[in-house]
C-alpha cells in the first residue's frame, strides 16, 4: 500500500510548496532506538531524530510491522534493544504529495551524538588548502558500556585521507562514546566504521563522494560522522529495501 504524505507537511528541511509538484525526490536519515521481543517482534521504538509527526508516524507504523533476528544468549533468542537507521526517499507525484521508500534499513550500536558533537575532529593546519576534498574512514571498537577501546583508520577505504587527517580522526573518534546493542539486558561489544568528511571549498557545496561512504558490499551510504555496524547482534528479517509505504 502506497502511504503518500501532502508535501506542505514535510518539515525539518523537508518542506516543500505543495501548490505544484517538487522537481526532486527528498531523502532522509533517522534513527530509532528499538526494543525487539525473543520473537523478533518490535515492543517499543524510540526516535532519535526528533522527526515531526506528519514524517515520523508512517515509518513507525512501518516499523512495528518488520520483523527482526534478536541478539542471542546461551544460543537462545533473548529480548533484544538495537538501533535502527532508516535512509529513505520522498517521492514526489503530480498531485503534490510524496511516497515513502525505504532505500536502506539497518540496525547495530550508534555513535552517542552528544559526545560526538562536543568532541569533533579538527582539520590539521597542514592539510589545509583551497580544494581539499578528503574522506578518513576508521574502524572503532567499543566495549559493553559503549567505551570506545580502539580506533584503526582504514586507508583503503579513504580519499586523499593523509596521515595527519588520519591522526585527527582517530584523535576525536577516541573521544566518542557508543549507545551499544543490549541483549539479555547486557550490553554488547562491537564495532563501528565511521566515516569523516574534510572540506576547504570556496562556497560550493562538495561533491558526493566526499560527503558519504558506501561501505564495500552494501547499498548504505553513511554520511559524515555517521555510523555503520559490523556484525550486529540485531538483524532485520523483513523485505523492505526499496519498498514503497
Amino acid at each position: 500500500m502506497i502511504r503518500a504524505l501532502d508535501a506542505a507537511t514535510i518539515c525539518l528541511g523537508l518542506i516543500a510548496s505543495a501548490s505544484a509538484a517538487p522537481a526532486h525526490p527528498l531523502h532522509l536519515t533517522n534513527e530509532w532506538k528499538v526494543s525487539i521481543d525473543a520473537k523478533g517482534e518490535v515492543a517499543t521504538l524510540q526516535d532519535r531524530g526528533h522527526l515531526d509527526a506528519a514524517v515520523r508516524d508512517p515509518l513507525e507504523h512501518a516499523i512495528h510491522a518488520w520483523t527482526f533476528e534478536p541478539g542471542r544468549v546461551d544460543g537462545q533468542p533473548a529480548p533484544t534493544e538495537t538501533m535502527v537507521t532508516l535512509d529513505v526517499t520522498f517521492v514526489p507525484s503530480a498531485d503534490g504529495k510524496y511516497a515513502v521508500r525505504i532505500d536502506d534499513a539497518r540496525t547495530g550500536g550508534a555513535v552517542n551524538v552528544a559526545t560526538a558533537k562536543k568532541s569533533p575532529p579538527r582539520m590539521p593546519r597542514d592539510a589545509i588548502h583551497l580544494g581539499l576534498m578528503a574522506l578518513v574512514v576508521v574502524k572503532a571498537d567499543y566495549d559493553t558500556d559503549g567505551k570506545i577501546v580502539a580506533v584503526e583508520p582504514q586507508p583503503d577505504q579513504g580519499i586523499n585521507a593523509s596521515k595527519s587527517l588520519q591522526a585527527a580522526t582517530v584523535a576525536a573518534v577516541r573521544k566518542w562514546t557508543v549507545d551499544p546493542e543490549q541483549v539479555g539486558g547486557h550490553g554488547v561489544a562491537a564495532s563501528l566504521m565511521v566515516p569523516i568528511c574534510y572540506t576547504v571549498t570556496d562556497g560550493r557545496a562538495p561533491p558526493e563522494f566526499a560527503r558519504e561512504w558506501t561501505p564495500p558490499g552494501s547499498r548504505s551510504k553513511i554520511d559524515n560522522g555517521g555510523a555503520y555496524a559490523l556484525e550486529p547482534a540485531a538483524r532485520l528479517k523483513s523485505d523492505v529495501i526499496g519498498r514503497t509505504l
